[in-house]
């Protein structure tokens, strides 16, 4: 009977050991080292290279609307320009800043300027700071660009003269609010959809066939008496806020007229509660 053959064993020193033991900590900790850089990196959102938006559309649109059918003065030009520059100083990551106007024949549909905030290094992660998971030097190229655009299409619109033979203030209003762009969620948890925001800059001089506040000056029930909730009454979306010229007209106080306009909106127009409904005088009278 043949005598079964036996295999010899090779054995493992202790030194292949230590090896693969170092090896597999190595493994681990560059697995580790991974998942924290993917952890830690900032959401890479492709940007349009034109406005700078996401190419999903912006999270919300902050719109400023320049009534251009009377002129303003100097003083008053410098504090539009000093608010603005805050505008845009809070602007968050991936929302829009455009520029319209507005004149005697309604609003202008084409943006002065359209932009988005596509992010400062501070509103990102340590490591984005660092360098580690973006591009410091591009990041601050592209917010530069962004900022240095909006600061000179303000000051380019308010260097010029303004005029006009009717201000038709609730047409133009209305229709840049269905115009903006419905606001876009990138991320429910980081970069959710907020709400567009209309800054309108003017005197609430509503000066048209419809209705007139040279004629009519504060009278509500003239207003109701008019088509003007009819042709113009809609459910805002947006937050408004307004930006008061102060002008000198027989004596009306522009408080008067802003609470005026604020029992219209809400009363005439239905503006909600939920939503912000700001007035503020501007520095300067004309």
């Amino acid at each position: 009977m043949a005598k079964k053959s036996k295999r010899k064993r090779k054995s493992t020193s202790l030194g292949d050991y230590f090896q693969i033991s170092f090896l597999i900590s190595i493994l681990i900790a560059m697995a580790v080292g991974i998942g924290f850089l993917f952890m830690n990196k900032d959401e890479d959102f492709s940007l349009d290279s034109e406005d700078l938006c996401p190419k999903a559309g912006a999270l919300a649109t902050v719109a400023l609307l320049l009534d251009t059918t009377d002129e303003i003065s100097g003083t008053t030009k410098q504090d539009i320009q000093n608010r603005a520059r805050q505008e845009l100083e809070v602007l968050p990551r991936f929302y829009r800043l455009s520029l319209y106007t507005m004149n005697d024949k309604g609003l202008d549909p084409t943006p002065v300027v359209t932009l988005c905030n596509p992010g400062q290094l501070t509103e990102m992660g340590g490591l984005a700071q660092k360098g580690i998971t973006a591009n410091p030097r591009m990041i601050k190229e592209k917010y530069d660009d962004f900022s240095s655009r909006i600061s000179n299409a303000t000051d380019e619109i308010l260097n010029a003269s303004f005029e006009g033979q009717q201000s038709p203030l609730l047409s133009a209003l209305q229709e840049l609010s269905l115009l903006l762009p419905k606001p876009v969620a990138l991320n429910a948890q980081e970069y959710p959809a907020g709400r567009n925001k209309i800054i309108y800059i003017t005197d609430l001089m509503e000066h048209t066939d419809i209705f007139s506040i040279y004629q009519s000056k504060v009278d509500l029930g003239a207003f109701q008496d008019s088509r003007a909730t009819e042709k113009f009454g809609k459910q805002y979306e947006e937050d408004l806020e307004f930006w008061v010229i102060k002008r000198d007209f027989q004596g009306l106080s522009t408080n008067d007229l802003m609470q005026f306009w604020g029992k219209i909106l809400v009363r005439e127009f239905g503006f909600p509660q939920s939503q912000k409904l700001e007035m503020s005088l501007l520095i300067g009278e004309v």
